[in-house]
Protein backbone atom coordinates (compact mmCIF):
# COMPACT_ATOMS: atom_id res chain seq x y z
CA UNK A 1 0.00 0.00 0.00
CA UNK A 2 1.18 3.50 -0.80
CA UNK A 3 -0.39 6.60 0.76
CA UNK A 4 -0.09 10.26 -0.10
CA UNK A 5 -1.20 12.42 2.82
CA UNK A 6 -1.75 16.18 2.49
CA UNK A 7 -2.01 18.25 5.65
CA UNK A 8 -1.86 21.97 6.46
CA UNK A 9 0.28 21.10 9.49
CA UNK A 10 2.85 18.30 9.76
CA UNK A 11 6.51 17.48 9.83
CA UNK A 12 9.70 18.50 11.55
CA UNK A 13 8.55 21.55 13.49
CA UNK A 14 10.40 22.82 16.53
CA UNK A 15 7.17 22.56 18.56
CA UNK A 16 4.43 20.66 16.70
CA UNK A 17 0.88 21.92 17.09
CA UNK A 18 -1.81 19.42 18.21
CA UNK A 19 -2.79 18.82 14.58
CA UNK A 20 0.83 18.49 13.40
CA UNK A 21 1.53 16.14 16.31
CA UNK A 22 -1.42 13.90 15.43
CA UNK A 23 -0.54 13.82 11.71
CA UNK A 24 3.08 13.05 12.59
CA UNK A 25 2.03 10.15 14.79
CA UNK A 26 -0.23 8.81 12.03
CA UNK A 27 2.58 9.14 9.47
CA UNK A 28 5.13 7.36 11.63
CA UNK A 29 2.71 4.58 12.57
CA UNK A 30 1.87 4.00 8.89
CA UNK A 31 5.58 3.67 8.20
CA UNK A 32 6.07 1.20 11.08
CA UNK A 33 3.24 -0.88 9.62
CA UNK A 34 5.24 -1.29 6.41
CA UNK A 35 3.19 1.18 4.38
CA UNK A 36 4.97 3.51 2.01
CA UNK A 37 3.74 6.97 2.97
CA UNK A 38 4.61 10.51 2.00
CA UNK A 39 3.10 13.36 3.98
CA UNK A 40 3.19 16.74 2.24
CA UNK A 41 2.56 20.01 4.05
CA UNK A 42 3.55 23.67 3.65
CA UNK A 43 7.03 24.87 4.51
CA UNK A 44 6.61 27.41 7.32
CA UNK A 45 10.08 28.98 7.80
CA UNK A 46 9.30 30.37 11.25
CA UNK A 47 8.24 26.94 12.56
CA UNK A 48 10.94 24.72 11.09
CA UNK A 49 13.85 25.51 13.38
CA UNK A 50 17.32 25.55 11.82
CA UNK A 51 16.71 26.16 8.13
CA UNK A 52 20.11 24.71 7.21
CA UNK A 53 18.63 21.30 8.06
CA UNK A 54 16.35 21.60 5.02
CA UNK A 55 17.10 21.79 1.32
CA UNK A 56 15.25 22.28 -1.94
CA UNK A 57 14.99 18.99 -3.87
CA UNK A 58 12.55 19.90 -6.64
CA UNK A 59 11.17 22.87 -8.56
CA UNK A 60 8.12 22.73 -10.75
CA UNK A 61 4.90 24.33 -12.03
CA UNK A 62 1.61 23.10 -10.60
CA UNK A 63 -1.28 22.70 -13.06
CA UNK A 64 -4.25 24.29 -11.29
CA UNK A 65 -3.17 27.93 -11.68
CA UNK A 66 0.23 27.36 -13.33
CA UNK A 67 2.20 28.69 -10.38
CA UNK A 68 5.81 27.79 -9.53
CA UNK A 69 6.55 25.75 -6.43
CA UNK A 70 9.52 24.30 -4.60
CA UNK A 71 9.70 21.07 -2.65
CA UNK A 72 11.93 21.04 0.41
CA UNK A 73 12.90 18.10 2.58
CA UNK A 74 14.57 17.71 5.95
CA UNK A 75 16.14 14.74 7.69
CA UNK A 76 12.99 12.59 7.79
CA UNK A 77 12.15 11.03 4.39
CA UNK A 78 8.48 10.60 5.35
CA UNK A 79 7.86 14.33 4.90
CA UNK A 80 8.08 16.79 2.04
CA UNK A 81 7.20 20.48 2.15
CA UNK A 82 5.77 22.83 -0.45
CA UNK A 83 7.59 26.15 -0.20
CA UNK A 84 6.03 29.35 -1.45
CA UNK A 85 6.77 32.16 0.96
CA UNK A 86 4.06 34.52 -0.28
CA UNK A 87 1.52 31.97 0.95
CA UNK A 88 3.22 30.25 3.87
CA UNK A 89 5.74 32.64 5.43
CA UNK A 90 3.14 34.55 7.42
CA UNK A 91 2.75 35.34 11.12
CA UNK A 92 0.17 32.57 11.53
CA UNK A 93 -1.04 29.49 9.69
CA UNK A 94 -4.69 30.33 9.01
CA UNK A 95 -5.18 33.96 10.02
CA UNK A 96 -4.41 36.74 12.46
CA UNK A 97 -6.32 38.45 15.29
CA UNK A 98 -9.09 35.84 15.04
CA UNK A 99 -9.69 36.66 11.36
CA UNK A 100 -8.81 34.05 8.70
CA UNK A 101 -6.67 34.98 5.75
CA UNK A 102 -9.01 35.83 2.89
CA UNK A 103 -6.99 33.75 0.42
CA UNK A 104 -6.91 30.50 2.42
CA UNK A 105 -8.77 28.74 -0.38
CA UNK A 106 -6.02 29.76 -2.80
CA UNK A 107 -3.23 28.84 -0.39
CA UNK A 108 -4.44 25.34 0.33
CA UNK A 109 -5.70 24.50 -3.16
CA UNK A 110 -2.18 25.44 -4.26
CA UNK A 111 -0.80 23.06 -1.62
CA UNK A 112 -2.95 20.21 -2.97
CA UNK A 113 -2.07 20.91 -6.59
CA UNK A 114 1.67 21.22 -5.90
CA UNK A 115 1.59 17.99 -3.86
CA UNK A 116 -0.04 16.17 -6.78
CA UNK A 117 2.37 17.70 -9.29
CA UNK A 118 5.33 16.56 -7.19
CA UNK A 119 3.95 13.05 -6.70
CA UNK A 120 3.40 12.79 -10.45
CA UNK A 121 6.90 14.04 -11.24
CA UNK A 122 8.65 11.55 -8.94
CA UNK A 123 6.31 8.70 -9.93
CA UNK A 124 4.92 8.31 -6.44
CA UNK A 125 1.77 6.45 -7.43
CA UNK A 126 -0.43 6.17 -4.33
CA UNK A 127 -3.11 3.60 -3.82
CA UNK A 128 -4.91 6.10 -1.56
CA UNK A 129 -5.03 9.85 -0.93
CA UNK A 130 -5.48 11.08 2.63
CA UNK A 131 -6.53 14.67 3.36
CA UNK A 132 -6.25 16.16 6.84
CA UNK A 133 -8.94 18.65 7.91
CA UNK A 134 -10.57 21.26 5.68
CA UNK A 135 -7.24 22.59 4.41
CA UNK A 136 -6.39 19.13 3.04
CA UNK A 137 -9.81 18.53 1.49
CA UNK A 138 -9.18 19.80 -2.03
CA UNK A 139 -6.74 17.10 -3.04
CA UNK A 140 -9.69 14.88 -4.04
CA UNK A 141 -11.49 17.16 -6.53
CA UNK A 142 -8.20 18.50 -7.93
CA UNK A 143 -6.98 14.93 -8.50
CA UNK A 144 -10.24 14.10 -10.31
CA UNK A 145 -10.12 17.17 -12.54
CA UNK A 146 -6.74 18.85 -13.03
CA UNK A 147 -4.71 15.65 -12.56
CA UNK A 148 -7.30 13.15 -13.78
CA UNK A 149 -4.93 11.43 -16.21
CA UNK A 150 -2.56 10.38 -13.42
CA UNK A 151 -4.76 10.28 -10.31
CA UNK A 152 -8.41 10.42 -11.38
CA UNK A 153 -9.29 6.99 -10.04
CA UNK A 154 -7.41 7.07 -6.73
CA UNK A 155 -9.78 6.83 -3.71
CA UNK A 156 -9.76 9.68 -1.20
CA UNK A 157 -10.03 9.28 2.58
CA UNK A 158 -10.72 12.38 4.62
CA UNK A 159 -9.69 12.76 8.26
CA UNK A 160 -11.53 15.42 10.25
CA UNK A 161 -9.59 16.17 13.42
CA UNK A 162 -12.10 18.77 14.64
CA UNK A 163 -15.38 19.42 12.85
CA UNK A 164 -15.77 22.93 14.26
CA UNK A 165 -13.15 24.24 11.83
CA UNK A 166 -14.07 25.09 8.24
CA UNK A 167 -13.42 27.74 5.60
CA UNK A 168 -16.05 29.25 3.31
CA UNK A 169 -15.41 30.57 -0.18
CA UNK A 170 -17.41 32.72 -2.60
CA UNK A 171 -19.11 30.87 -5.46
CA UNK A 172 -17.07 32.90 -7.94
CA UNK A 173 -13.90 31.13 -6.75
CA UNK A 174 -15.07 27.59 -7.56
CA UNK A 175 -13.05 27.09 -10.74
CA UNK A 176 -9.92 28.71 -9.26
CA UNK A 177 -9.69 26.02 -6.59
CA UNK A 178 -10.42 23.03 -8.80
CA UNK A 179 -13.97 22.16 -7.74
CA UNK A 180 -16.44 20.79 -10.31
CA UNK A 181 -19.26 23.35 -10.47
CA UNK A 182 -21.82 20.59 -11.03
CA UNK A 183 -21.47 19.62 -7.34
CA UNK A 184 -22.26 23.11 -6.05
CA UNK A 185 -25.57 22.24 -4.42
CA UNK A 186 -27.01 21.43 -1.00
CA UNK A 187 -26.05 17.77 -1.25
CA UNK A 188 -22.55 18.65 -2.47
CA UNK A 189 -20.23 21.34 -1.17
CA UNK A 190 -22.63 24.35 -1.13
CA UNK A 191 -23.24 25.99 2.25
CA UNK A 192 -25.66 28.93 2.43
CA UNK A 193 -24.63 30.14 -1.01
CA UNK A 194 -20.91 29.68 -0.42
CA UNK A 195 -18.43 26.84 -0.79
CA UNK A 196 -17.63 24.84 2.35
CA UNK A 197 -14.23 23.20 2.06
CA UNK A 198 -15.16 20.81 4.86
CA UNK A 199 -18.28 19.70 2.96
CA UNK A 200 -16.15 19.24 -0.16
CA UNK A 201 -13.86 16.89 1.74
CA UNK A 202 -16.77 14.83 3.02
CA UNK A 203 -18.54 14.83 -0.34
CA UNK A 204 -15.58 13.51 -2.34
CA UNK A 205 -14.35 11.04 0.28
CA UNK A 206 -14.84 7.29 0.18
CA UNK A 207 -14.66 7.35 3.98
CA UNK A 208 -14.49 10.13 6.56
CA UNK A 209 -12.46 9.26 9.64
CA UNK A 210 -13.06 10.97 12.97
CA UNK A 211 -10.66 10.70 15.94
CA UNK A 212 -12.82 8.61 18.27
CA UNK A 213 -15.97 6.47 18.12
CA UNK A 214 -17.67 8.70 20.68
CA UNK A 215 -17.00 11.83 18.63
CA UNK A 216 -18.39 10.14 15.53
CA UNK A 217 -21.49 9.05 17.42
CA UNK A 218 -21.95 12.57 18.78
CA UNK A 219 -21.83 14.04 15.28
CA UNK A 220 -24.51 11.67 14.02
CA UNK A 221 -26.78 11.65 17.07
CA UNK A 222 -26.13 14.83 19.04
CA UNK A 223 -25.75 17.53 16.38
CA UNK A 224 -22.07 18.21 17.07
CA UNK A 225 -21.69 19.14 13.42
CA UNK A 226 -23.39 22.50 13.93
CA UNK A 227 -24.71 23.84 10.66
CA UNK A 228 -23.54 20.71 8.82
CA UNK A 229 -25.54 18.27 10.96
CA UNK A 230 -28.11 17.41 8.29
CA UNK A 231 -25.46 16.94 5.62
CA UNK A 232 -23.35 14.76 7.92
CA UNK A 233 -26.33 12.61 8.91
CA UNK A 234 -27.14 12.09 5.23
CA UNK A 235 -23.54 10.93 4.78
CA UNK A 236 -23.36 8.94 8.01
CA UNK A 237 -22.46 5.73 6.16
CA UNK A 238 -19.18 7.40 5.24
CA UNK A 239 -18.38 8.41 8.82
CA UNK A 240 -16.21 6.20 10.98
CA UNK A 241 -14.73 6.89 14.39
CA UNK A 242 -11.26 5.46 14.95
CA UNK A 243 -9.69 6.12 18.31
CA UNK A 244 -6.52 8.16 18.01
CA UNK A 245 -3.65 6.82 20.06
CA UNK A 246 -1.23 8.30 22.54
CA UNK A 247 2.52 8.79 22.50
CA UNK A 248 3.31 6.64 25.54
CA UNK A 249 7.09 7.14 25.43
CA UNK A 250 6.28 10.72 26.46
CA UNK A 251 3.08 10.51 28.51
CA UNK A 252 4.05 7.49 30.64
CA UNK A 253 5.87 9.46 33.34
CA UNK A 254 7.11 6.23 34.94
CA UNK A 255 8.51 4.64 31.79
CA UNK A 256 12.19 5.22 32.50
CA UNK A 257 12.15 4.55 36.25
CA UNK A 258 9.70 1.62 36.04
CA UNK A 259 8.82 1.89 39.72
CA UNK A 260 5.71 0.27 41.15
CA UNK A 261 3.03 2.71 40.07
CA UNK A 262 1.98 3.43 43.67
CA UNK A 263 5.54 4.49 44.49
CA UNK A 264 5.87 6.57 41.31
CA UNK A 265 2.56 8.30 42.04
CA UNK A 266 3.64 9.13 45.58
CA UNK A 267 6.82 10.75 44.28
CA UNK A 268 4.90 12.69 41.60
CA UNK A 269 2.35 13.81 44.19
CA UNK A 270 5.10 15.12 46.48
CA UNK A 271 6.73 16.93 43.55
CA UNK A 272 3.44 18.55 42.55
CA UNK A 273 2.76 19.70 46.12
CA UNK A 274 6.26 21.17 46.31
CA UNK A 275 5.87 23.02 43.00
CA UNK A 276 2.58 24.53 44.21
CA UNK A 277 3.95 25.32 47.65
CA UNK A 278 1.12 23.46 49.39
CA UNK A 279 0.56 20.44 51.61
CA UNK A 280 -1.96 17.95 50.22
CA UNK A 281 -1.99 16.13 53.59
CA UNK A 282 -4.15 13.01 53.18
CA UNK A 283 -6.56 14.57 50.68
CA UNK A 284 -7.62 13.15 47.34
CA UNK A 285 -5.98 15.37 44.71
CA UNK A 286 -8.32 16.27 41.86
CA UNK A 287 -6.98 17.94 38.69
CA UNK A 288 -9.23 19.98 36.42
CA UNK A 289 -7.88 21.33 33.11
CA UNK A 290 -9.87 24.25 31.68
CA UNK A 291 -8.33 24.58 28.24
CA UNK A 292 -10.10 25.43 24.97
CA UNK A 293 -11.64 21.95 24.61
CA UNK A 294 -12.76 21.46 28.22
CA UNK A 295 -16.41 21.92 27.23
CA UNK A 296 -18.75 22.39 30.18
CA UNK A 297 -16.16 21.32 32.73
CA UNK A 298 -15.76 24.81 34.15
CA UNK A 299 -19.49 25.39 34.61
CA UNK A 300 -19.97 22.00 36.28
CA UNK A 301 -17.00 22.49 38.58
CA UNK A 302 -18.17 25.98 39.58
CA UNK A 303 -21.58 24.56 40.49
CA UNK A 304 -20.01 21.88 42.68
CA UNK A 305 -17.20 23.80 44.40
CA UNK A 306 -19.22 24.43 47.55
CA UNK A 307 -19.92 20.70 47.94
CA UNK A 308 -16.38 19.67 46.93
CA UNK A 309 -14.83 21.97 49.51
CA UNK A 310 -16.68 20.06 52.23
CA UNK A 311 -14.93 16.85 51.17
CA UNK A 312 -11.40 15.68 51.83
CA UNK A 313 -10.28 16.81 48.39
CA UNK A 314 -7.57 19.18 47.18
CA UNK A 315 -8.54 20.80 43.86
CA UNK A 316 -5.87 21.77 41.33
CA UNK A 317 -7.18 23.93 38.48
CA UNK A 318 -5.32 24.92 35.32
CA UNK A 319 -6.85 27.81 33.38
CA UNK A 320 -5.66 30.32 30.77
CA UNK A 321 -4.24 33.35 32.54
CA UNK A 322 -6.21 36.61 32.31
CA UNK A 323 -9.33 34.78 31.17
CA UNK A 324 -12.75 34.82 32.92
CA UNK A 325 -12.07 31.29 34.16
CA UNK A 326 -8.74 32.36 35.59
CA UNK A 327 -10.25 35.37 37.32
CA UNK A 328 -13.08 33.35 38.85
CA UNK A 329 -11.06 30.41 40.13
CA UNK A 330 -8.17 32.49 41.47
CA UNK A 331 -10.72 34.53 43.45
CA UNK A 332 -12.22 31.34 44.88
CA UNK A 333 -8.79 29.84 45.60
CA UNK A 334 -7.75 32.94 47.55
CA UNK A 335 -10.50 32.07 50.02
CA UNK A 336 -9.98 28.32 49.90
CA UNK A 337 -6.16 28.19 49.73
CA UNK A 338 -5.92 25.30 52.17
CA UNK A 339 -7.47 22.93 49.64
CA UNK A 340 -7.40 24.62 46.24
CA UNK A 341 -4.71 25.93 43.88
CA UNK A 342 -4.96 27.60 40.46
CA UNK A 343 -2.18 28.05 37.94
CA UNK A 344 -1.72 29.00 34.32
CA UNK A 345 -1.82 26.71 31.29
CA UNK A 346 1.53 27.33 29.57
CA UNK A 347 1.25 27.18 25.76
CA UNK A 348 2.52 23.87 24.33
CA UNK A 349 4.04 22.86 27.68
CA UNK A 350 3.16 19.19 27.84
CA UNK A 351 5.77 18.59 30.53
CA UNK A 352 3.72 20.71 32.90
CA UNK A 353 0.52 18.86 32.01
CA UNK A 354 2.21 15.49 32.50
CA UNK A 355 3.64 16.47 35.88
CA UNK A 356 0.24 17.67 37.07
CA UNK A 357 -1.57 14.57 35.86
CA UNK A 358 1.03 12.31 37.44
CA UNK A 359 0.71 14.06 40.79
CA UNK A 360 -3.10 13.97 40.83
CA UNK A 361 -5.37 11.10 41.85
CA UNK A 362 -8.41 12.04 39.75
CA UNK A 363 -9.00 13.97 36.53
CA UNK A 364 -12.26 15.92 36.63
CA UNK A 365 -13.49 16.00 33.00
CA UNK A 366 -17.11 17.12 32.77
CA UNK A 367 -18.29 16.92 29.18
CA UNK A 368 -14.98 17.75 27.42
CA UNK A 369 -15.23 18.49 23.70
CA UNK A 370 -11.79 17.31 22.58
CA UNK A 371 -12.54 14.99 19.63
CA UNK A 372 -10.00 12.27 20.45
CA UNK A 373 -10.42 12.63 24.24
CA UNK A 374 -6.64 12.45 24.48
CA UNK A 375 -6.69 14.06 27.93
CA UNK A 376 -8.48 10.95 29.21
CA UNK A 377 -5.81 8.72 27.66
CA UNK A 378 -3.06 10.94 29.12
CA UNK A 379 -4.71 10.65 32.52
CA UNK A 380 -4.71 6.86 32.32
CA UNK A 381 -1.07 6.84 31.20
CA UNK A 382 -0.24 8.73 34.40
CA UNK A 383 -2.17 6.32 36.62
CA UNK A 384 -4.77 9.02 37.27
CA UNK A 385 -8.39 7.87 37.37
CA UNK A 386 -10.64 9.92 35.06
CA UNK A 387 -14.03 11.07 36.32
CA UNK A 388 -16.06 11.69 33.18
CA UNK A 389 -19.11 10.62 31.21
CA UNK A 390 -20.10 7.72 29.04
CA UNK A 391 -20.52 10.27 26.26
CA UNK A 392 -16.82 11.19 26.16
CA UNK A 393 -14.98 10.29 22.93
CA UNK A 394 -13.10 7.20 24.20
CA UNK A 395 -15.65 5.98 26.76
CA UNK A 396 -16.07 2.70 24.87
CA UNK A 397 -12.55 1.84 26.03
CA UNK A 398 -13.18 2.64 29.69
CA UNK A 399 -14.43 0.37 32.45
CA UNK A 400 -16.48 1.99 35.20
CA UNK A 401 -15.80 1.36 38.89
CA UNK A 402 -18.95 0.08 40.54
CA UNK A 403 -17.69 -1.90 43.55
CA UNK A 404 -15.75 -4.23 41.21
CA UNK A 405 -12.00 -3.67 40.92
CA UNK A 406 -11.15 -6.43 38.45
CA UNK A 407 -11.15 -4.26 35.30
CA UNK A 408 -12.32 -0.81 36.46
CA UNK A 409 -10.08 2.05 35.33
CA UNK A 410 -12.45 5.05 35.38
CA UNK A 411 -15.34 6.70 37.21
CA UNK A 412 -18.16 7.11 34.68
CA UNK A 413 -21.53 8.83 34.84
CA UNK A 414 -24.26 8.93 32.21
CA UNK A 415 -24.11 12.70 31.81
CA UNK A 416 -20.85 14.32 32.88
CA UNK A 417 -22.35 17.80 32.55
CA UNK A 418 -24.92 16.93 35.22
CA UNK A 419 -23.59 18.23 38.57
CA UNK A 420 -25.65 15.80 40.67
CA UNK A 421 -24.20 12.77 38.89
CA UNK A 422 -20.64 14.07 39.09
CA UNK A 423 -20.77 14.92 42.80
CA UNK A 424 -22.24 11.53 43.72
CA UNK A 425 -19.43 9.77 41.90
CA UNK A 426 -16.84 12.09 43.40
CA UNK A 427 -18.12 11.42 46.91
CA UNK A 428 -17.81 7.68 46.25
CA UNK A 429 -14.23 8.17 45.05
CA UNK A 430 -13.29 10.28 48.06
CA UNK A 431 -14.75 7.71 50.46
CA UNK A 432 -12.89 4.87 48.76
CA UNK A 433 -9.60 6.80 48.65
CA UNK A 434 -9.73 7.82 52.30
CA UNK A 435 -11.03 4.56 53.76
CA UNK A 436 -9.37 1.86 51.65
CA UNK A 437 -6.11 2.87 50.00
CA UNK A 438 -5.38 -0.70 48.88
CA UNK A 439 -8.66 -0.81 46.96
CA UNK A 440 -7.97 2.59 45.43
CA UNK A 441 -4.63 1.32 44.22
CA UNK A 442 -6.44 -1.33 42.17
CA UNK A 443 -8.02 1.47 40.15
CA UNK A 444 -4.66 3.20 39.81
CA UNK A 445 -2.97 0.04 38.53
CA UNK A 446 -5.79 -0.68 36.07
CA UNK A 447 -5.64 2.88 34.76
CA UNK A 448 -1.87 2.77 34.36
CA UNK A 449 -1.89 -0.60 32.62
CA UNK A 450 -4.29 0.61 29.93
CA UNK A 451 -2.63 1.28 26.57
CA UNK A 452 -3.91 2.54 23.25
CA UNK A 453 -0.91 3.02 20.99
CA UNK A 454 -0.92 4.81 17.64
CA UNK A 455 -0.13 1.47 16.01
CA UNK A 456 -3.60 0.28 17.06
CA UNK A 457 -5.04 3.38 15.41
CA UNK A 458 -3.22 2.69 12.18
CA UNK A 459 -4.31 -0.95 12.08
CA UNK A 460 -7.90 0.35 12.02
CA UNK A 461 -7.04 2.88 9.31
CA UNK A 462 -5.54 0.17 7.13
CA UNK A 463 -8.51 -2.15 7.66
CA UNK A 464 -10.83 0.71 6.70
CA UNK A 465 -8.88 1.47 3.53
CA UNK A 466 -9.01 -2.21 2.63
CA UNK A 467 -12.79 -2.32 2.97
CA UNK A 468 -13.33 0.21 0.19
Amino acid sequence: MKFLSVSPEAGEWLKPSPLAGAVNQLTQAFSRAGTQILTISPFYPRLMGELENFRCVFKGIEKLRNMPFEVWTGTNPLYAYIRYDDYFNRPDIYGENKFPYGDNHLRFSYLASAALAYADAIHFDPTTFCGQDWAGALIAPIAKTTYSESFGKIPFFFTIHNITYDFHVKESEIERIGLPRVDFNMNGYEFWGKVSLLKAGVFYAKKVILPSPGYCDGIVNNHLGGGLSGFLVRNKEKLKGIQFGLNYPFWDFNLNTNLPIEVAKKQARDALASSLGVDFENRLVMYCALGPESGKTSETLATLLGDINKLNIFVVVKAPKNSPKWDYYTAVASQENSHMAVFDIPPNNNLSVRATLAGADILFAANPTEPSASMILKSLACGTVPLTGRDVGCSNLLSNYDADFSTANALLVNDSAAPDQMIRKLKNAEQLYCSNQDSWNYLVRNAYQFRYEWDRTISQFILTFGEE
